[in-house]
């Protein structure tokens, strides 16, 4: 006879044991075989008091078996033990089901350790429960592990202070309060500390200055780490005007006395930059971030004559076009009024498609148009999507998506017929792919106007409302039709990345979100966009980035790689009749065989020193060269600059020609 278990036991007996020796003996012989085996083990009877342990058991317990026998399981819960656990296990035997999870258990000495529990429960041939059993596992070390990832996940790992990750969870979780205001602080010269008294030093006077601020917040503030030498805090209940003041003084203590190196015999001195933003409520994360750091950029700039803070101008994000993809700042309209008042204008005339160029980064070339929606009203003033599209139901979504794809197919023919062939990309909603016409109405458009349908694309928001299989095969047909189908905003969040699995994309939008912080944080900026590019590769699907509005911006974008790209560097949207003069009259910006700011500069630089590369061409011909000979007042940089071209190039001189050039990002003009 073979009798085995779930949990991996096997013991083999003779087959009938009949006489009452016999079956004794199966019985010792099981005992033997539980108590050997390496996991901790236990049985109870049907009240759940222990009749048998294994030896593995006491020895992670602390426990004798004569000390267990007869006890209830709970001898082993304590004070830390989670009450809704213990309910979920008692809960579960009760109804006589078998129980799997993690609870906090003490051994006999009061020590604390992880259990992995694993119940089930044996039944005689009535099906009434006699017995459970019992394995279970110290899993303490995972836990802590797990512990430290979450923490790591939060935290900064210099300066233990909470991340960027973090500070986003906070500001979404905090209860809206007036006065409050967000705060970015630079630490000023900290590369030249690093330089002179090494990268230990300069970690060691970040995590004091973390303490030292964090000593200075009043109750409720949050302090966090963004990485390098940026720290940003949350202050509450600051009302403006001398309260203010008073509030950044007593932060600025934190700098006022020197500091202090263990294995140095030398003390320095720092300063600090700050750019605040005042938190109202009404606007999002990512433009909170953008005004504190373009109030941070000024006060760098007016250093060291200027005050070391500066205060961002209350201005509403819906008045920062391209926050809401509008085209230009929005004038006063007056007491005119919204809601259904402009879902009214919109359908009886008031629809207008502007274009906006989406351009190869490598050729200069145009590749395609993407239409944007826009409502003009009689006197010319031009609305912005984020003002009227709230007003719209889906049966409104439905006829703005049939309308403005109308009109810019019909923008396509009128261009044709004038010399200039190009492609366009219009935006759908979801909810339009729930009317099983959708795909008839795209068919028809393009039939009506004589577009291919490989000259159209469609571009997908909020892809996470894409659940059903109406939707779907909504998709599957517009794809038979031969249009393109485009993810929109990747990087805003991870449920875009789920669903580029999901859906058959051949083109992926790098949302403009991503650079909201490329000036303060361009390192990390960088490798994001750089990995999604990557990532779109792999896939093999186009890739564009949104949100080029300088000079830095898309000479970056173009040095890692991306292939195509928009933006109010290049062009802002426009009306549909000036894209012909618009495309006759460019030229390209930027140059293949040169770097012309600091970010392209950074963005060339950073591609070999991850992976500890040299520079691929010979000294003379490195694109750097002449950029560091432009902006270097010293022979340092171009110093640093040699070392990347020799064999083995050496990782310090490299991380410092990455600092330098991480200063002139961050110092240089706003929109260089």
């Amino acid at each position: 006879m073979s009798v085995a278990s779930e949990f991996g036991l096997r013991a083999t007996f003779p087959d009938h044991p009949t006489t009452a020796a016999a079956r004794s003996e199966v019985k010792r012989l099981l005992a033997r075989a539980f108590s050997a085996t390496s996991q901790a083990s236990l049985i109870t009877d049907a009240r759940q008091r222990i009749l048998h342990v294994s030896g593995s058991f006491t020895a992670i317990t602390g426990y004798d078996e004569a000390e267990l026998l007869g006890q209830d399981c709970r001898i082993l819960q304590g004070p830390g033990s989670d009450p809704g656990v213990t309910a979920a296990i008692r809960r579960a035997l009760s109804y006589g089901e078998s129980y799997e999870g993690d609870i906090l258990n003490y051994r006999k000495d009061g020590s604390p350790f992880w259990n992995s529990l694993s119940i089930r429960p044996l039944r005689d041939e009535a099906g009434t429960i006699t017995h459970f059993v019992s394995v279970q596992r110290d899993v303490t070390a995972r836990m802590a592990h797990q512990e430290q990832l979450r923490f790591q996940a939060g935290h900064d790992p210099v300066t233990g202070l909470p991340n960027r990750r973090a500070l986003d969870q906070h500001l979404s979780s905090r209860r809206p309060a007036e006065g409050a205001v967000l705060a970015m602080i630079d630490v000023v010269a900290l590369r030249s500390i690093n330089s002179t008294f090494g990268y230990e030093a300069g970690d060691s006077l970040l995590k004091q200055l973390g303490r030292r601020m964090r000593e200075l917040l009043a109750d409720g503030d949050f302090l966090a780490c963004l990485g390098g030498d940026l720290f940003a805090v949350v202050l509450e209940n600051i009302d403006g005007g001398t309260r203010l003041e008073d509030e950044l003084a007593r932060l600025h203590e934190a700098v006022q006395t020197p500091f202090s190196f263990t294995d140095l015999d030398q003390d320095c001195t720092i300063d600090l930059s700050m750019g605040l933003a005042r938190i109202t409520g009404d606007g999002t994360t990512g433009f909170l971030f953008h005004q504190a750091d373009a109030a941070l950029r000024r006060a760098r700039e007016g250093r060291p004559a200027g005050p070391w803070w500066t205060l961002a101008p209350d201005v509403p994000e819906e008045a920062v076009d391209r926050d809401v993809d509008g085209v230009g700042d929005l004038p006063d309209v007056g007491d005119l009024s919204t809601g259904r008042s402009d879902r009214e204008q919109l359908f009886a005339g008031g629809l207008s498609m502007f274009m906006q160029p989406v351009l190869d980064l490598r050729t200069g070339r145009l590749s395609r148009v993407e239409a944007l929606a826009r409502l003009t009203l009689s006197d010319g003033t031009v609305i912005p999507p984020a003002r009227f599209l709230p007003a719209l139901d889906d049966a409104d979504l439905d006829e703005l998506f049939r309308r403005g794809l109308n009109e810019a197919l019909r923008c396509l023919a009128r261009w044709d017929d004038g010399g200039l062939s190009t492609s366009v990309s219009v935006n759908i909603s979801p909810s339009t792919l729930r009317n099983p016409d959708c795909p008839r109405w795209v068919s028809n458009a393009m039939r009506r106007h004589g577009i291919a349908p490989d000259r159209l694309g469609l571009e997908l928001l909020e892809t996470l409302a894409v659940e059903s299989e109406v939707q779907i095969e909504a998709i599957d047909r517009l794809l038979r039709l031969g249009v393109g189908l485009a993810l929109d905003d990747l990087g805003s969040g991870y449920s875009s990345l789920q669903r580029l699995f999901a859906l058959p994309f051949d083109t992926i939008k790098l949302d403009r979100g991503l650079l909201v912080e490329i000036r303060s944080r361009p390192v990390e900026t960088l490798s994001l966009v750089s990995a999604l590019t990557q990532m779109g590769r792999d896939f093999g699907v186009s890739v564009v980035i949104e949100g080029l509005e300088d000079a830095g911006m898309a000479e970056a974008a173009s040095v890692l790689g991306v292939p195509l790209g928009q933006g109010y560097f290049f062009a802002r949207p426009m009306p549909a009749d000036e894209v012909p003069g618009w495309v006759a009259g460019f030229t390209f910006p930027l140059r293949a065989d040169a770097v012309q700011s600091a970010l392209g500069a950074l963005a060339y630089h950073w591609q070999f020193l991850r992976w500890a590369s040299p520079h691929p061409t010979v000294l003379a011909g490195c694109p750097l060269t002449d950029f560091i000979s432009l902006h270097s007042t010293t022979a340092a940089a171009a110093r640093w600059h040699a070392h990347q071209h020799g064999q083995a190039p050496d990782p310090v001189y490299g991380q410092m020609l990455a600092d330098w050039l991480v200063d002139l990002v961050r110092d240089g003009p706003l929109g260089e």
